[in-house]
Order: C-alpha cells, then structure tokens, then sequence
C-alpha cells in the first residue's frame, strides 16, 4: 500500500480518442480537487483549470490532434518537461500514478524507466503492448496526418525492440508498484462500434480478416496484455474509444488500483498534501 495521492493521465496516438467529461468528473470525484493533473504531448506548456462539482482538475498543452503526433521519445521529454512544471508550480506530489490510454501507456512505460521510483502504479488502457498490425497498414496515413513517427513507433516490429528495452516486469516503479492492464472489446457492430469516423469498426474488420483476432477495433486482445503486468479488468461493452470516455472504466482504474478506499479512510486525499 502507497500513499502516493495524484494522478497523471496521458492520452493516445495523435489525442484521437479524447477523455471525456463523464470520465473526467469521476476522476475528480474520486481523486479530490487538485489531484488529477492532464498531459497533452504537445509543444504548448499552458496550464488550466476544469472543476467537476468545485474539483480541480489541471491540464497542461492543447487538448486537440497535435498532441500524440511525435515520435515516442519526443512525446517522453514533453511528458518529463510537463511534469517537472506541475511539480514545480501546481502541486504535483514527487511521486504518483499514471492512466495511460493507447499510446499514452506505451508513453507512461518509456518515462518510467527514465525517470525511476518516480511512478508508483501505471494503468494502461487499451494499450498496444506488442503494437498493432493497423500501424503497420496505415503508416502512410501517418505521414499525412504529421503523424508518421508516432505511428512507426506502434507497429509489432517497433514493440518488440521496446519491449526488450522497457520489459514490464523490470520496470523501476515506486515502493513496490505495479503495471495494470485494461482490455476492451469490439463486437463488429457498426452502430455500437463505430468510433468517431468510422475508425473503430473498420480496424475491427481488418484484424478480424486479416489476423483472425478479437480485438478493441484498433488493439488485438493479445495485444493488450503483457507479461509482467496484472490485468485488471476486460470491458466486453467498450471499444477502443470507449475506454477513455467510460466512467466505469476511470472507477475501475482508481478504486482498485490506487487503494482509494484506504487514502480516504486515513483522510490522506481529502486535502492536498
């Protein structure tokens, strides 16, 4: 058990699939006022406010398609940059946890290796893991979309040098701490599974054709998973979107991970510090 009270969320591949503001509301809810803190990976460093029922909740860079477009190691600076400024100005305690949506975990695991004892538990939802045959197919969108870098890095081949640099179960977190991992799960159905353009059920349909795998429309189940992590939860109702606009999703990463339950009874998160 940690008393580690904050938590940093880090979205995905070009911020696609953004929080929502029902996910965000319980994060707020869950973690107090002043203890979430939001990370946009691109080059702005504007720090503002959302308060979700008087609960602060602080973000940092520009909550739009520019952020999740670089090259993973450049995407790690900006995270240490943004950091050391939430730490340096807005509260943000030595150590704390991360909720990484897509690409946002692979993000959070690079940063924990170079910054070590810093993390105290990473979620990763919906994480490729070993990479998704979609970067692969869809690389030259990539390039279209000023996105070519962050797409090279989420192909299967890019992973597996990853993971052999960054294995999981190596990995140098905080008192003890640990890596989760959050599934979820496309059924192949246009009205439910569509995403926001139709990207989610078209990825469904070409990993189902082409690799014969389940998957969260963007992520193969396997995928999703790696050794040396706990996984925490499947969400057979949530696609790849879905794990980042869900309440249930940011309930489930927070009560069960982070040991709220524990902090609020010690009374450790009713007040910053």
């Amino acid at each position: 058990m940690t008393d580690v009270q904050d938590v940093v969320l880090i979205h995905g591949l070009f911020n696609r699939h953004r929080w929502s503001e029902a996910f965000l509301e319980a994060m707020a809810d869950i973690w107090g006022s002043e203890h979430v803190y939001i990370i946009y990976t691109n080059a702005p460093n504007d720090v503002n406010e959302k308060v979700f029922n008087g609960n602060v909740i602080y973000t940092i860079g520009h909550n739009n398609i520019t952020a999740g477009t670089k090259s993973l190691d450049e995407q790690v600076r900006e995270v240490e940059r943004k950091i050391h400024i939430f730490q340096k100005s807005y509260g943000l305690g030595e150590t704390f946890n991360i909720i990484g949506h897509s690409m946002g975990g692979i993000v959070a695991r690079q940063y924990i290796y170079h910054q070590p004892g810093t993390v105290a538990d990473l979620v990763t939802l919906g994480t490729p893991h070993h990479g998704s045959p979609l970067a692969d197919y869809f690389g030259w969108f990539g390039y279209i979309i000023r996105s070519g870098k962050a797409f090279a890095d989420n192909t299967p081949k890019r992973m597996r040098t990853f993971n052999e640099r960054y294995p999981v179960a190596e990995a140098p977190l905080y008192n003890g701490g640990k890596i989760y991992t959050v599934r979820g799960y496309a059924e192949g159905k246009i009205r439910k599974n569509w995403g926001l353009t139709g990207e989610v059920y078209l990825g469904w349909l070409i990993l189902r054709l082409t690799k014969r795998t389940a998957s969260d429309g963007l992520v193969p189940h396997d995928s999703a998973v790696i050794k040396g992590a706990e996984h925490l939860a499947d969400f057979p109702n949530y696609d790849h979107h879905g794990l980042a606009v869900r309440s249930s999703v940011a309930k489930e990463a927070s009560l069960k991970v982070f040991n709220y339950r524990l902090r609020t009874t010690n009374g450790i998160i009713s007040q910053k510090g």
